[in-house]
């Protein structure tokens, strides 16, 4: 009887590990879907897990990151994630993710009417069961979790292939949106691991695109973040290339007095942040400019001709017109405005222009108090005046 206990136990002890080897790609994805289940990022659905033991390799279907209330697109999808992982299944689940390929990924980012953004669900600031402030972004919680019954090393890298940049803006027209995409859209990017390999220290993304998927419009990016310590710091250096305006005609049409007819530009932009304040600076060089002054909203009967005098100054050999203005504020969204050293120079020489045309006006007129019938008829009466009184 004891005989075929023992021959009895030594069968099924065979059969489960048998099994176990049989079926030991269901079970490791199995635990795999244990340990995803376990990550600590919301609205997160997929259509299917596969894992190839031989490659090492974790894929996910059709994945994406739904959008918080409010907003009408996935705020993250991809057709295919492939992982590069290592299983440790002893004494702990622990899936150590090496490099990330996301295959045609597609980032929303989305205004509402009301003039607020899909991501700043994910970045607003929450408190923990401790009390502890903490938030729940993407950047913030990009580290590794501890759990009861798995843990998580997360990647080193990843490579984007074919993505998309959706900019869905239902603010800057009332009452429909506008649409810019930025695809192709390919790159990679680098994550530094702090000293305790639990939390990043550092992130980079290295990218080139194309405007609406035109081909001459292209706009490469160098981003660095920084997500450790109270406030996230980054660094970015951005270009852009043969850019049709038509591409901002909605943000030109509601914040400048113009109606742009015609034109290209590149553009150059540098941002730091450095304790808490962003330092910004951005260089337009525009195209084949056709202008007009949007009459709604041009106050002063004198800023046509007064803006064709400043081209004039703007520009260069090329015969283009080169802007630069600057910003600088702070993480909290207070930022300020202002022109950078070329078009402070340029306004500098219309002064200088404009005073000498105002003086030799006055000196050919009939004297200081009479009527200087010699003045240029684009000049403002203001101006007129200041110069008729400093003569007085």
């Amino acid at each position: 009887m004891f005989k075929k206990i023992i021959i009895g136990v030594f069968v099924i002890i065979v059969f489960i590990a048998a099994s176990v080897y049989i079926f030991r790609a269901n079970i490791k994805r199995y635990a795999l879907q244990t340990i995803l289940k376990s990550f600590p990022l919301p609205n997160v659905a997929l259509a299917d897990v596969n894992f190839d033991e031989a490659e090492g390799r974790l894929s996910l279907e059709d994945i994406r990151v739904k959008t918080p209330r409010g907003f009408s697109r996935d705020i993250f999808s991809a057709k295919k994630v492939d992982m590069k992982i290592g299983i440790v299944t002893q004494p702990e689940l622990l899936l150590d993710i090496d490099a990330i390929d996301l295959w045609e990924p597609v980032i929303t980012l989305e205004r509402s009417p009301q003039d607020t953004w899909n991501f700043d669900e994910y970045l607003k600031k929450k408190k923990s069961a401790s009390g502890k402030e903490i938030s729940p972004g993407f950047i913030r919680e990009a580290q590794a979790k501890e759990t009861e019954k798995s843990r998580i090393m997360l990647p080193r890298s990843v490579e984007i292939t074919d993505g998309r940049l959706v900019i869905n803006d239902n603010f800057v027209k009332t009452g429909s949106s506008y649409t810019i995409s930025l695809f192709p859209l390919n790159g990679k990017v680098l994550l530094d691991y702090g000293p305790d390999n639990m939390a990043y220290e550092k992130i980079n993304l290295n990218a080139i695109s194309n405007v609406n998927g035109m081909a001459s419009s292209t706009v490469k990016t160098n981003l660095d973040l920084f997500p450790a310590g109270d406030k996230m710091a980054y660094s970015l250096d951005m270009n852009a290339l043969d850019i049709p305006l038509e591409t901002l005609k909605p943000y030109l049409d509601r914040y400048t007095p113009f109606i742009v007819k015609e034109g290209r530009f590149n553009m150059t932009s540098q941002i730091r942040t450095v304790g808490g304040t962003v330092k910004g600076d951005h260089t337009m060089e525009l195209m084949d400019l056709v202008f007009a002054v949007n009459p709604r909203k041009a106050d002063s009967p004198f800023l046509e001709t007064s803006v064709k005098k400043m081209t004039m100054y703007l520009t260069n050999q090329r015969g283009n017109v080169v802007i630069d203005f600057r910003q600088r504020g702070d993480l909290d969204g207070k930022m300020d405005w202002s022109l950078g050293p070329i078009a402070k120079r340029a306004i500098g020489l219309l002064v200088i222009d404009t005073v000498i045309d105002v003086i030799n006006a006055i000196d050919k007129g009939t004297g200081a108090r009479g009527k200087a019938s010699g003045l240029p008829n684009d000049v403002p009466p203001e101006v007129i005046e200041i110069f008729k009184g400093i003569f007085d």
